[in-house]
């Protein structure tokens, strides 16, 4: 049996070694060389819960096997859990993971919470589920960029001017093409801070998120994909071309550090370029990329406000120096972890969770 294990010479001793300071499993490996009562009375309470598979047990090279499966000691389940569950596949794949070539009580159960308590388990991997929106300005001419947080495939629009009206009527067709997202995000321009886009997000049925004024570290994967976008548009004007097939290009392209493209991730399948390629369908790769890519993010400036009351005096760091203006904390909103703050002369702002505060 143990030739057939694929494991190190290092972690087959450790194992053994746990074993061996293992006191319920040692009480069971006795058992096992001097075999079994017949009723599962005259068996020590430290092992009942063995007795129902007795006959599957075994005792090779100082380990314990149910089948072809060793029983990990107390000590290294945690790890064995952690090992199972890094690669984020899903409960029923970590389950047949573990099934393959490990055992002990509760197994199952413990690897189900495991699943429960991940946050990249639980994400609800689904395209369009949550789009980002920015104005930007490349050479005088005003464009809208709409980015999906999903597969990071981004669309940009010319506007003929920035009033609210239009950017609606470009957000209808995006929505039109790609579906209606459950939430849309962006900072508080008058384009979005308005009754007419308030009306659109309910007739068209979508959460509207907005960042702190001033502060677009919290709309980063648009900032990001602006970036690009006039990358890409500055490339075309040197070369004397339309942008277009760059941006198709880019679309294409594998993201660094995974294997697929913005358009496979939220088309499932790559589109056509000037350079040959295979068609493939991608799959899962949506739902692999998204898992991967959660297990790389930090989580950043995360402060809590639970020590801030109502009517606290607070104060707030400007936009990116290090100066602080005293503020009263009216009230807190704890869904997109702003803080409302109404300054002395009346005004309300929102405060970022990323700047710290420090109550008087």
């Amino acid at each position: 049996m143990i030739k057939y294990l694929a494991i190190s010479e290092e972690r087959f001793k450790e194992i053994q070694q746990h074993t061996e300071t293992d006191t319920q499993l040692q009480k069971l490996k006795q058992v096992i060389q001097s075999g079994w009562p017949h009723i599962k009375s005259d068996v020590s309470h430290d092992i009942h819960i063995y007795f129902d598979i007795r006959d599957e047990l075994t005792v090779q090279n100082e380990l314990i096997f149910k089948g072809e499966r060793v029983i990990i000691p107390k000590t290294l389940r945690s790890d064995m859990i952690r090992r199972i569950h890094s690669s984020h596949i899903g409960v029923e794949g970590c389950l047949r993971r573990a099934r393959e070539s490990l055992y002990w009580p509760g197994l199952n159960s413990e690897v189900k919470i495991s699943f429960l308590r991940c946050e990249t388990c639980r994400t609800p991997f689904k395209t369009t589920g949550k789009v980002g929106i920015d104005l930007m300005t490349f050479e005088t001419r005003n464009y809208l960029i709409t980015v999906d947080y999903f597969s990071n495939f981004w669309e940009i629009d010319y506007l003929e001017n920035t009033l609210a009206t239009t950017v609606i009527h470009k957000l209808r067709a995006q929505f039109a093409r790609y579906g209606i997202p459950d939430t849309c995000f962006s900072d508080n321009g008058p384009q979005f801070n308005c009754a007419e886009f308030m009306n659109f997000a309910k007739e068209w049925d979508f959460s509207h998120e907005t960042s702190s004024p001033y502060y677009p570290q919290r709309n980063g994967k648009v900032e990001h994909a602006v970036q690009t976008a006039k990358s890409l548009m500055r490339k075309g004007k040197y070369a004397q071309s339309y942008p277009f097939l760059a941006i198709l290009d880019f679309r294409n392209t594998p993201t660094q550090g995974f294997e697929t493209s913005p358009a496979q991730r939220l088309m499932n399948r790559r589109t056509k370029t000037l350079i040959p390629t295979k068609e493939k369908h991608s799959g899962e790769i949506g739902d692999n990329y998204l898992k991967r890519a959660k297990t790389t993010k930090q989580v950043k400036n995360s402060n809590e406000f639970e020590d801030d009351k109502q009517f606290d005096h607070v104060e707030q760091q400007e936009n990116c120096n290090n100066n602080t203006i005293p503020h009263q904390n009216p009230q807190q909103n704890t869904l997109d972890n702003n803080t409302t703050l109404r300054t002395r002369s009346g005004r309300q702002i929102k405060r970022p969770s990323k700047f710290n505060d420090f109550v008087n």
